[in-house]
C-alpha cells in the first residue's frame, strides 16, 4: 500500500505469503487484510498538520507452475489534521482495485519466458474507479540454474496517471541456500527491495520474514483549480512479519507484522509535473492478515 513514482503497476503478484507455503499447496489463496499507520507531523509543506492512514481489503490469488493471477481490493482512509486538513494536499478515502499476473512458457527445466500484465483502477472515492484506470504490460526471461536459484528479468511498459507511458525494469530473484532460509530481491516498480525469510519448522508452517524496500502507490484525485491531478506516494519501509499455518493440512494461516517507515513522500502530479508535495515524519505501522489455501 505504498507509493510513489510514476508507478509500475506491474506488481510482484506473489506476496510474501506465497513463498511461506507448506508442501503440496493448493492453487487458490484467499486473504483478508488490515493495516494502520500512526499519524505524525508533515514536513516540507507550506501547511502544518499531521497525516496518517489505514486500510482494509482482500486478495484472491490463483497460481500454477505456468502462471498466476492476483486480484486485489483495498480501501484506504486518509487522516489529515490541523491546517493540512483544509489544504489542497488533503484528500478523502481512496479505493484500489488491481489485477496482476503472468503467463509462462518453458523451453526446458531451466529456461522459460513470461508475459507480465496488470490492470488497475485507483482513485479517490468521489471520482469513481472508471476515472482511475491504468495498465502495465511486459515480458521477462526466467532462469532456474539449480534447485536453489530462480531468476526472472525483463522489462515492462506502464501507463501512469497525469504522465506518459514509461518503460520499467523487472527483476525477481529467489535464492534458497538452505531449506530453512530464503532470500528474495525485487524490482517491480510497486516494490523494490529485498525480503529475507526464515522457515522455523521443517514443513515451513512457521515463517519469520524481514523486508526492506521502496514501495509505491498512486491514486487519481478529484480535479483541482489547475485541472486533473494524481497523488504519487513513495515510501521506504522496514518490515518484520510472522506467518503461521494453523493446522497440519496447511489450509488456514494468519500473519502479523510491524513496520517502520523512515521516509514517506506524497507528490501531486499534473501533466507530468509536480504541483505540490509533503513528506511525513517517520511513522510506525502494524498489519494483520488471515487467509486460506484451497
Amino acid at each position: 500500500m505504498n507509493k510513489i513514482r510514476q508507478l509500475a503497476i506491474i506488481c510482484a503478484f506473489s506476496s510474501p505469503l506465497l513463498a511461506a507455503e507448506p508442501s503440496n499447496p493448493n492453487p487458490w489463496l484467499l486473504i483478508a487484510d488490515w493495516q494502520t499507520r500512526s499519524s505524525d507531523e508533515v514536513k516540507h509543506s507550506a501547511t502544518a498538520g499531521k497525516y496518517g492512514r489505514s486500510r482494509y481489503g482482500a486478495e484472491a490469488i490463483w497460481q500454477s507452475p505456468a502462471g498466476a493471477i492476483d486480484l486485489e481490493y483495498y480501501k484506504y482512509t486518509h487522516n489529515f489534521s490541523g491546517a493540512l486538513a483544509s489544504s489542497d494536499c488533503a484528500f478523502n478515502k481512496t479505493t484500489d482495485l488491481m489485477v496482476t499476473g503472468f503467463k509462462q512458457w518453458d523451453w526446458n527445466e531451466r529456461y522459460g519466458v513470461q508475459l507480465i500484465y496488470a490492470l488497475e483502477s485507483a482513485a479517490e472515492d468521489s471520482m469513481g474507479l472508471s476515472k482511475g484506470f491504468r495498465w502495465g504490460l511486459g515480458g521477462a526471461a526466467r532462469w532456474r540454474p539449480d534447485a536453489e536459484t530462480d531468476l526472472a528479468i525483463g522489462m515492462q511498459l506502464e501507463d501512469r496517471f497525469e504522465a506518459g507511458i514509461m518503460p520499467i525494469p523487472y527483476l525477481k530473484l529467489i535464492w534458497a541456500p538452505t531449506p530453512s532460509a530464503e532470500f528474495e530481491a525485487r524490482i517491480t516498480g510497486l516494490q523494490n527491495g529485498i525480503i529475507i525469510r526464515s522457515f522455523l519448522t521443517e514443513d515451513k508452517a512457521t515463517t519469520v520474514d524481514f523486508t526492506m524496500a521502496y514501495e509505491t502507490l498512486t491514486f487519481r484525485l478529484s480535479d483541482a483549480t489547475y485541472g486533473s491531478r494524481a497523488v504519487s506516494i513513495g515510501e521506504v519501509v522496514t518490515r518484520v512479519g510472522l506467518t503461521q499455518f494453523l493446522e497440519s493440512s496447511g489450509t488456514w494461516f494468519a500473519r502479523v507484522s510491524m513496520e517502520w517507515v523512515p521516509f514517506s513522500r506524497y507528490s501531486f502530479k499534473h501533466d507530468g509535473e509536480t504541483v505540490g508535495v509533503f513528506e511525513n515524519s517517520p511513522t510506525w505501522g502494524a498489519a494483520a492478515r488471515v487467509g486460506a489455501r484451497f
